[in-house]
């Protein structure tokens, strides 16, 4: 199997830019070419043309965590929700919805005014469970939504009904909610054409080694020169940590994809699959799934792995353990493509925050930063570029007033002590999905009843 990401090969192999030759000085320099840092230079480049905008790449645009994830366009998961609502309420947690929702939206207006073919399409998402305990979460699910005013978006489907949209035997239920898809790559490869063509220069193949603040302004060091700019904006996600101001802010987690062979048309006929809509399960660490435009089968999620001491390098990316998981849990949930071949096998960083929320802000000597997307980070990080385009404006808005920028941003502890925390949570995460349903939830207890109460109105529910 080839361990090149899927999306590179729908492209013209990239040809990286020149990078950084002597020293400079700008602006606003953002360190990282991906998601947040094209994002914010658009987004300053449309507010301030005249800006000078300079964006260090370490390798080329978009090729960390921006192209290797399945091209899911969607809003932040269940457990993302559930810390929003007990930790900050209803408004900062509807707040956040809204905001990345309406950026799920201007991603495809985007593409569209650009002439971009980045294979954008407003699918919606399938959220579907297969055992009693995710049954149960799907009941709390649609109970959160409802307290955010968002049930109005959500359909919710019977094993049935659910089965029609997407032929597993595994499913017993689901619900559709706001949701897109795109490819990652011609997405981040098209912004960053449109990023140069505001005037904003992107120098690839230019790592930043230090960032210093000295008489009141800037300086990143590069092999290549020094770049010294009024603001500097931190955007390198899982590479967060790198830096002194980020280290306890980001964990690097390890997740893994699996993409297929073309499916022949008998293959594609075995599981119904209609709306083509992608499809993910319930569990703490969910697996989800969609077809590419050539039918292809892309499998991704299942349990993260994070290696001692932050360990990032290339290699840990072949993970035959993690690949086996995949394969067996593709099978479990799609017996009748059994005998369907993987043409692909990677694996990438994500930037997990403490909170499972994205963080935005300033450190204490000025620093800009924006990470923390833990696998959802194609909407977030748009509407990140708007939040950091405000904060280096100087400028309050909705956006700067987001729970993303205001609450509470716990951190990791250092060292080993980290080490530990993070095998923690992975080995409870996996114990939890494992553990069957201990608490009586009505979803679980009586599905039917649950499925035709959820499947009436709006307005019958309040009076039921």
């Amino acid at each position: 199997m080839s361990t090149t990401p899927y999306w590179q090969e729908t492209l013209a192999p990239v040809v990286p830019g020149p990078p950084l030759d002597g020293d400079v000085t700008c602006d606003v320099c953002i360190v990282g070419g991906g998601g947040t840092g094209l994002w914010t230079a658009h987004a300053l480049k449309e507010a301030e043309p005249s800006m000078d905008v300079r964006i260090l790449e370490a390798g080329t645009v978009g090729l960390g965590a921006s192209v290797h994830g399945g091209g899911f366009v969607t809003l932040a998961g269940a457990k993302v929700l559930r810390r929003l609502l007990w930790y900050y309420g209803t408004t900062k947690a509807a707040g956040v919805y809204k905001a990345v929702a309406k950026s799920m939206l201007e991603i495809g207006r985007f593409c569209r005014k650009n002439g971009i073919d980045a294979e954008y399409e407003r699918t919606g998402i399938l959220q579907v469970v297969t055992d009693t305990k995710q049954l149960a979460r799907l009941q709390l699910q649609v109970d959160r939504a409802r307290k955010l005013g968002m049930d109005g978006s959500m359909t919710v489907y019977d094993a049935e009904e659910a089965r029609e949209r997407i032929g597993s035997p595994t499913v017993l239920g689901g619900m559709t909610a706001f949701g897109a898809v795109v490819n990652p790559h011609k997405l981040v490869q098209g912004l960053a054409g449109v990023v140069r063509a505001q005037g904003a220069v992107i120098h690839e193949q230019t790592p930043a080694l230090d960032v210093r603040k000295i008489d009141g302004k800037f300086q990143v060091s590069t092999p290549h020169g020094v770049v010294t700019a009024r603001e500097v904006v931190l955007a390198t996600n899982a590479w967060q940590h790198t830096f002194s101001e980020m280290t306890d802010r980001v964990m690097p987690v390890w997740n893994h994809l699996l993409v297929s062979e073309p499916l022949t048309g008998e293959q594609l006929a075995r599981v119904p699959w209609p709306g083509r809509e992608p499809v993910s399960n319930m569990r703490s660490f969910f697996f989800t799934t969609r077809l590419t435009q050539d039918n292809r089968v892309i499998w991704t999620g299942g349990r993260w792995h994070y290696r001692p001491g932050r360990d990032m390098a290339p290699e840990n990316a072949r993970n035959p353990e993690a690949y086996r998981e995949l394969r067996t849990a593709f099978d479990a949930f799609f017996p009748a493509w059994h005998d369907v071949r993987m043409s692909h096998a990677n694996g990438a960083c994500i930037g997990w925050s403490h909170s499972f929320i994205p963080q935005f802000g300033r450190t204490s000597s000025g620093l800009l930063y924006g990470h923390g997307y833990t696998g959802a980070g194609l909407a977030a990080s748009h509407a990140g570029g708007r939040i950091l385009r405000d904060l280096i404006l100087h400028r309050a808005s909705e956006y700067t007033e987001l729970a993303y920028v205001t609450v509470n941003q716990p951190k990791f502890m250092p060292g080993k002590f980290g080490d530990r925390g993070a095998d923690f949570f992975v080995w409870r995460q996996r114990t939890g999905d494992r553990i069957p349903l201990l608490l009586p939830h009505r979803a679980a207890l009586s599905s039917r009843s649950f499925f035709n109460r959820h499947r009436r109105g709006p307005a019958e529910r309040a009076g039921s």
